[in-house]
């Protein structure tokens, strides 16, 4: 279930109601920090009194913080962007007196530098405005099993904290991952996507630099599209694909890791660096780049969770890669088609498989007394009276071949409706003018 997104006021934020799952009650207490009452009380009456948890509320950062240390609740749901104290800045305040409360951020903008600081805190979860409910209440209730668990692990088993410890930063950098690609696979625009993608990698790693590098098929050379804290002259740097390491790692679809004590630095890199992950980017079993964070001053080297950390990235990059191109194209093609049809004299409709309308040009606006503003991407049935011309679309929705009919407008106007079915569901209506 999800919060619909499409309005940015309250009632709509919030205007749904969930099926509760009635769990046997628990009794741990949950202390939401958040400036929206709204938001407070949605997560109150929904969410977690209705499975039995116990509710401590705050209104701001500071307040929070306050009853966190006094009340020490099993578990924390803290908004980032709040007055006088941020979610991070609680989360650091808690870590500064040594108070260890489980705590899952919510934020209404994500970031990679956010998702990385919170991890570093020791939240259990990051959460991306609008609230998806099943994806808040999985994270509640996972959140607080880990907890049970920890403390029945402290009681049971002392001599085991190593190893657990080791556990939660894996599974921590594994959050971390997560919740970075959920952010890059939200952009369609290129320029920031990559750029993501190169300062999500360094800032995961732990890197001084980072480069997404993209394959020029036709000079058989990697060029770097994005990058973080390179100089301008590395940065037009170009590799070619057979006497590279990039390149290697490009022709076997093999992530390469050197340290400082690796003869590889010196054979195959033109910078001495100390340490350096290539991971490639694969896309439909074709690699399409090299994404690689480097180490110049640091004497510590990348281990291999740092590689496929990196891997995973990767594998989101090239995802997001391939819907911001996909989109681009669309949209040229929507809006090529989209000039050529409002310079046409006839009018012209285009509705998709659902019959919502896609397209109209000015001679179909005013044929029809339809207004684009309010009209795009809503059923034509809400905006066109004409029998004639809702049987038309309504009508052979499985049929492939061109259908006619009379149309008279409410001007009196008559027109010789053809409709053509488009490959996906959507259709295509052009009206020519004739005598009644």
């Amino acid at each position: 279930m999800h919060i619909p997104a499409a309005s940015n006021s309250n009632e709509d934020l919030l205007g749904y109601h969930t099926e509760c799952k009635l769990s046997p009650k628990m009794y741990e207490r949950v202390l939401i920090i958040d400036d929206s009452t709204e938001i407070r009380d949605f997560l109150a009456e929904y969410i977690l009194e209705p499975r039995g948890y116990r509710v401590l509320a705050a209104a701001n950062g500071l307040m929070g913080l306050e009853m966190a240390i006094a009340e020490r609740p099993d578990l924390m749901i803290t908004d980032q962007q709040m007055p006088q104290m941020t979610g991070l800045q609680v989360l650091q305040k808690l870590r500064e007196r040594k108070i260890d409360i489980p705590a899952i951020l919510m934020t209404g903008q994500g970031s990679e530098e956010t998702a990385v600081a919170a991890f570093r805190l020791g939240i259990r979860d990051y959460i991306i405005k609008p609230i998806d409910a099943e994806e808040l209440t999985n994270s509640i209730e996972n959140a607080l099993r880990e907890n049970r668990l920890q403390k029945e692990r402290d009681q049971l088993v002392d001599q085991l904290m190593g190893s657990n410890s080791q556990l939660q930063r894996r599974a921590q950098e594994l959050n971390v991952l997560y919740s970075v690609g959920k952010s890059v696979s939200s952009s369609l625009d290129l320029e920031e996507v990559l750029h993501r993608v190169v300062e999500a990698a360094v800032y995961v790693v732990g890197a001084e630099e980072g480069s997404l590098m993209l394959l020029d098929e036709e000079r058989g050379e990697l060029y770097i599209r994005a990058s973080k804290n390179l100089d301008s002259k590395a940065q037009t740097m170009r590799k070619r694909v057979t006497d590279s390491l990039a390149g290697t790692v490009l022709q076997t679809q093999q992530a390469v890791a050197i340290g400082n004590d690796s003869p590889t630095e010196r054979t195959h890199t033109a910078l001495l660096v100390k340490s350096l992950i290539y991971v490639p980017l694969i896309l439909q079993d074709k690699a399409i780049g090299v994404l690689g964070v480097m180490n110049y001053l640091h004497d510590s080297s990348f281990d291999s969770n740092d590689t496929r950390a990196l891997s995973a990235l990767g594998g989101y990059a090239t995802i997001a890669i391939n819907n911001a191109n996909n989109y681009k194209e669309i949209e040229r093609e929507r809006n090529t088609l989209s000039a050529v049809v409002k310079q046409t004299y006839d009018p012209v409709i285009v509705v998709d498989s659902e019959n919502r309308l896609l397209l109209l040009n000015n001679a179909a606006q005013n044929a029809f007394a339809i207004s684009p503003e309010t009209a795009i991407g809503h059923p034509i049935t809400s905006m066109i009276e004409n029998e004639n011309l809702l049987y038309l679309i309504r009508g052979n929705q499985d049929d492939d071949r061109e259908h006619n009919t009379k149309v008279i407008n409410h001007n009196g106007h008559a027109f010789q409706a053809r409709l053509t079915r488009i490959e996906g569901g959507s259709c295509f209506i052009l009206l020519r003018r004739v005598e009644k």
